[in-house]
């Protein structure tokens, strides 16, 4: 009897130095052992690892981005001006001039029956002049006729004359309507002719100018 008592007493000591000696643990509250913790740190490497390629990827698309291409070569201000006048009156601008050379457009503008004309300064500021005139019928028919603007006949004229816009005016000959586009080129005045209807840029030759005094005359 003794000595199955001594036995029991060991097994049940046994039993409870077992979970112990296994190094496990029954309660979840207790700090987690040496591997856990090993996996915690490359879990935490790993983590590191994704966010330093998010953000290398972030930078790399970055740098790849197409950047805005610079402007138009054929003369912004010119452009721009004539936007700004037409803005101002509502209309069409189908002459203009820099008369006083000092960066301020004098745009004639088409509205309706009326001519307005609008003063666009170097900032860009657009007035409208308080009197309007009757639209000529050549200018009206000349504009009828059109089929570019006046912003596309300066760039057409500016690609057949390599030079600096100083004015474009609607003309009429022979039946045919056009723009005429003056061109500084190297300090020397040429007109550039450019057909309403088809866009067609012609430099003015002397035979044309002759012809235009023999009629004046």
């Amino acid at each position: 009897m003794k000595t199955t008592r001594t036995a029991i007493v060991a097994l049940a000591s046994a039993a409870l130095l077992g979970p112990t000696a296994c190094g496990g643990s029954t309660n979840p509250d207790e700090p987690v052992g040496p591997a856990d913790t090993h996996t915690e740190r490359s879990d935490d490497t790993s983590s590191s690892q994704t966010s330093q390629e998010t953000s290398s990827s972030s930078s790399s698309d970055t740098s790849s981005a197409p950047t805005s291409s610079a402007a138009s070569p054929t003369g912004d201000p010119v452009l721009a001006a004539i936007t700004a006048a037409e803005d101002e009156a509502g209309g069409t601008a189908y002459e203009i001039d820099d008369q006083d050379e000092d960066g301020t457009w004098e745009i004639d503008v088409a509205k309706g029956d009326q001519s307005v004309e609008v003063e666009v300064g170097e900032d860009g500021t657009a007035t409208a002049g308080d009197d309007d005139d009757d639209l000529d019928d050549e200018d009206r028919a000349g504009l009828d006729a059109a089929k570019i603007d006046l912003a596309e006949a300066i760039e057409a004229a500016l690609k057949e004359a390599d030079g600096t816009f100083d004015d474009a005016e609607l003309e009429e000959e022979n039946g045919t309507h056009h723009r005429k586009i003056s061109v500084d080129v190297n300090g020397n005045d040429t007109d550039v002719l450019v057909d309403v209807t088809t866009g067609k840029a012609t430099p003015e030759s002397d035979d044309d100018g002759a012809d235009d005094d023999a009629d004046d005359n």
